[in-house]
């Protein structure tokens, strides 16, 4: 019996001790990636089983494992789920949990949707929030340049409110739209709008660059599409309050300026011989830098912002205000914005979710004249032409007045006309997506959406009757505009799954866009007292305008989506899309794509090599259209308003074309995506795209019914180019990481056929000819030669390559520069030490060419010697026989010749940045600060250029007195609550 007893004890023990054995207990603590906090309730789950435990209070947790390993699953609401494999060695395991706000990087916004990194075989990139939000501009467009392959942007002006002006892949079109079509949380939206939106309200920005990507769009996309998404609520452990407050200045990116001072000026009038009557022991006082009083080196801008978001299991919520202001660099340049955002989503029942995306901005701005004309009158043009000894104050600092004499240059003192002439423009705008989204049955979902589009905008312009060349009259302008884009989106999207590696997705859609336009001019004058500069203070209208235009349009869409084992995706997608814009016998168009793509990493074969740890090759090809013409073009009309002996009248004013079509693009993209070590990500995209059925404007002979031009369908053009672009984490210690990004492109564009078998048609005064063989934007001139040293003639070569002192317009050529860079990119670093951060971003454009205007008025050899000129005309200008230069003798005028075609290509610091986030020890004393972070940034801290402008950026071929760039620094600071 004892033996018996003896016997079970000793079996109980042993099995204890083997149970022990196959168990091992595992202890550590969960904590937010986003502010370091312990996170309580996360759980831990031991896979496969239900074995789990959630943290305490201090995030802390302890749980015993079944069997010699396991893996644990450690996840928390609004947190991205993680794994780790533990055994019994394992003992302490502490986590970091990323949030959703941080999941974003793995979701891609897709056409209709969103995708999942990695499963996407058209051609999109991604610029996540953080490279937007703190940038010191009105708006996100400035924070775009240097970041994707592919996309360039821009900024033809440095005003303020001015927007950057975009192209993905080169220029598709001559004479239609070359802008893509902007999507703004599923509303159509103009690039002229992005200033009224807050940089810190984007969550992403997805830029689709190829068939399979932008086909689902059909209508508007042969130029690319830029969806951009605003953020949502994410933090499930109650409300998140963040501010940021931001103060900075700004000033000239480029202070080279090479005109001349008093004593320069002086004695080139005398060189010249227009220096008789002048008083120069009186002018010799004076000596004036026009740069300087007309562009301001500290103009300030300052910018807050208040946001909450939070997410319960039902409801999520991001809202925000802000408030934007900062003056131009230059006199009469300001902008200030108010702006209100709500997103919302709720979770009305099980099946039936319902949301809007709603935002309300209001912005004031006034513009600086610049540009077009040389207007001395104009500030930017006046800071190269004023003369040195004209003084634009009196000795007490006021405004130097035509009124008294204290003015003393010619013409009208333009700071002084700028304080007398003022426009001010006000605009509201209103956006907002209103969706409810059914989940009827397992794997269906059908969405239908409903957006609106209103802004209006209003001008008042002002000239008051006591400045003396309004000649005791004043003017008063108003106009008004009133746009309203309405837009309704109707989707069903289908996914199921067969046997666990077939993953199919279906979706079938209908849209429909109405824009409509309304506004109105009118003007006044004769006002006679400054106080009452109303348009009813007038006593006569002297103009008057209105304007009405709208256009539509209809679509039908389809996508299917196959996924196998995730080893084999294809994609494919068909639209079609009818535009008001278009005759009943051009409306309707169909667009298609198919996309492949093939995760080689996913393949058993693959799986030995470690290092690599993503390959994937893609493949797409299709078409999209383009309709940016005028809205009735179409139509054969008659116009009112005509004048015939004073009774009003009509006539003829187009002949319209009902054959006119869509233009048609068909673009195929090949990529290949690889990873290595976990640490290296390449990717290279090569691309084809060939535009058909061009919407250009073409010349027709004034006997058919007294027009010089119709729109018609003619024409090919391609564009053909490369992307690649690298990221790579360099060190990734515990209190150390440094990661590089670059990305560089180049496109080559050629026209390939023009209309009824033309070969080239000269563009007006652009300095540039359509010419098939060529790209669309290469300058057409005279090449310049030099100047002869014996004599200081200017030289220039023939077509066939021989000196001449003629010049001839047989004798123009196509040069092979353009103004269009065909060769982009950026490049940057991220270096974070502890609680230390340093960022800095670089963007280039190259083999980028403008015809500088602005030298030829300052070297025009005598031409315009009234205004003030180069130093070169002094130092660098043909004097005696054997000099050699590049200005001709004194007498011989300037011509538009390639003498002022210059390089403009550059380098630009776009930023530069360092932050210091507060540790959290010193947050937690607070009890109510989670984060808190402390900023320093530059924005186009320097620039590296041959071209000797003010700044090499601007959207058109010629620089001519243009808004150039600034240089921004600011300091800023991030708490959240």
């Amino acid at each position: 019996m004892k033996r018996s007893f003896f016997g079970v004890v000793f079996l109980a023990i042993l099995s204890v001790q083997l149970i022990m054995a196959q168990s091992f207990v595992v202890k550590g603590k969960v904590v937010s990636k986003t502010d370091g906090m312990p996170l309580i309730g996360a759980s831990v789950l031991q896979k496969g089983t239900t074995n789990g435990v959630v943290t305490d209070i201090d995030g802390n947790y302890q749980l015993q494992i079944q069997g010699k390993d396991a893996m644990l699953r450690f996840s928390y609401i609004g947190m991205q789920p993680q794994e780790f494999k533990v055994n019994a060695q394992t003992n302490v395991l502490d986590v970091t949990l990323v949030d959703n706000t941080e999941m974003v990087d793995e979701v891609v916004v897709v056409a209709y949707g969103v995708r999942k990194k990695g499963t996407i075989a058209g051609s999109v990139s991604t610029v996540k929030s953080e490279k937007l939000e703190n940038v010191p501009a009105a708006g996100f467009d400035q924070a775009l340049q240097g970041q994707t392959p592919g996309l360039m942007v821009v900024s033809g002006s440095g005003e303020p409110s001015a927007a950057s002006t975009f192209q993905i892949r080169g220029t598709n079109s001559i004479n239609s739209g070359t802008s893509p079509l902007f999507i703004l949380d599923g509303v159509p939206i103009s690039s002229s709008d992005f200033n009224t939106i807050s940089p810190s309200d984007i969550e992403s920005i997805s830029v689709l660059k190829d068939a399979s990507s932008t086909s689902i769009y059909g209508a508007r996309a042969a130029n690319g599409v830029v969806v951009i998404t605003t953020k949502r609520g994410r933090s499930m452990d109650g409300a998140k309050v963040t501010f940021r407050a931001q103060y900075g200045f700004s000033q000239l990116t480029r202070s080279k300026w090479n005109m001349m001072n008093t004593k320069e000026r002086i004695q080139y009038e005398k060189e010249i011989g227009i220096d008789a009557g002048k008083d120069y022991d009186v002018l010799r006082r004076t000596n004036v830098n026009w740069l300087d009083q007309v562009f301001n080196d500290s103009a300030p801008l300052q910018n807050y912002e208040l946001s909450v978001n939070g997410a319960t299991e039902k409801t999520n919520y991001f809202v925000s205000g802000s408030f934007f202001d900062q003056d131009g660099i230059t006199t009469g340049s300001t902008f200030r914005r108010y702006n209100m955002r709500a997103n919302v989503e709720n979770k009305a029942t099980k099946w039936l979710k319902l949301g809007t995306n709603s935002m309300f901005a209001y912005d004031e701005t006034e513009q600086a004249e610049s540009g077009n004309g040389y207007a001395l009158n104009a500030p930017i043009p006046a800071a190269r032409f004023m003369l040195p000894y004209w003084n634009p104050y009196r000795e007490d600092g006021s405004l130097a007045s035509i009124n008294d004499g204290s003015w003393t240059g010619t013409g009208e003192n333009p700071l002084e006309w700028m304080a007398n002439n003022p426009v001010k423009y006000k605009k509201y705008k209103v956006m907002s997506t209103l969706f409810a989204e059914a989940t009827l049955l397992e794997g269906l979902t059908i969405r239908s959406q409903f957006g609106i589009d209103f802004s209006h905008q209003s001008a008042f312009m002002q000239s008051f009757p006591s400045y003396k060349p309004n000649n005791l009259q004043g003017s008063s302008g108003r106009s008004s505009t009133d746009i309203l884009n309405l837009t309704i989106t109707n989707t069903a999207n289908y996914r199921f799954m067969l046997k666990d590696i077939h993953s199919f997705n279906f979706m079938i859609g209908q849209e429909g866009v109405d824009f409509r336009q309304e506004g109105f001019m009118v003007s006044t004058r004769g006002q006679n007292n400054d106080f009452l500069t109303n348009v009813t203070s007038g006593t006569r209208a002297t103009s008057w305008s209105d304007v009405a235009a709208a256009y539509a349009y209809v679509s039908f869409f389809g996508r299917g989506e196959y996924n196998y084992d995730d080893r084999y995706y294809a994609d494919f997608s068909v639209r079609t899309d009818g535009s008001s814009r278009f005759g009943v016998d051009g409306r309707w168009a169909t667009f298609w794509s198919v996309g492949l793509m093939w995760n080689l990493r996913k393949e058993k074969f693959m799986q030995k090599y470690d290092w690599l740890t993503n390959a994937q090759v893609t493949f797409s090809t299709g078409t999209s259209g383009n309709s940016t013409i005028p809205n009735y073009d179409h139509l054969a009309l008659v116009s009112g308003g005509l004048d015939y002996m004073g009774e009003a009248g009509i006539a003829p004013s187009q002949k319209g074309n009902e054959k006119l079509g869509w233009e048609q693009l068909w673009t195929t993209n090949i990529g290949l995506h690889l990873g290595l070590f976990s640490r290296i990500n390449f990717d290279f995209e090569f691309y084809n795209k060939r535009t058909s059925n061009m919407l250009m404007e073409v010349p027709v002979s004034y006997s058919d019914g007294g027009y010089s031009s119709r729109w018609d369908n003619v024409g090919v053009m391609v564009n053909r180019g490369v992307e690649m672009s690298l990221n790579t984490d360099i060190i990734q210690a515990k209190d150390f990481t440094w990661n590089i990004n670059a990305n560089v492109s180049y496109n080559k564009n050629e026209l390939k056929e023009l209309y009824n078998g033309a070969d080239e048609y000269i563009v007006g005064t652009t300095a540039s000819k359509l010419t098939v063989g060529h790209s669309v934007s290469e300058f057409y001139m005279n090449r310049y030669a030099g100047v002869n040293p014996a004599n200081g003639d200017a030289l220039w070569y023939t077509k066939d390559g021989e000196v001449t002192t003629e010049l001839r317009e047989a004798d123009k050529v196509m040069t092979g520069k353009s103004y269009i860079a065909p060769w982009q990119g950026g490049f940057g670093t991220t270096l974070t030490w502890k609680a230390w951060s340093l960022n800095t971003q670089f963007s280039w454009m190259a083999d980028r060419w403008l015809y500088n205007n602005d030298r030829y008025m300052e070297e025009s050899n005598g031409q315009f010697s009234m205004y003030n000129q180069s130093k070169r005309l002094l130092y660098d200008r043909w004097k005696k026989p054997g000099d050699i230069t590049d200005i001709p003798r004194h007498g011989v005028y300037a011509q538009h010749d390639t003498r002022f075609l210059e390089d403009a290509s550059f380098l630009r610091l776009k930023n530069l940045m360092l932050s210091y986030t507060l540790p959290q020890n010193w947050l937690k004393k607070t009890k109510f600060i989670s984060s808190a972070r402390l900023y320093g940034q530059a924005q186009n801290l320097l620039t590296f250029t041959k071209f000797t402008g003010l700044d090499p950026e601007t959207n058109s071929n010629m620089y001519q007195a243009a808004y150039p760039m600034s240089r921004q620094f600011s300091f800023g600071l991030d708490i959240t609550f």
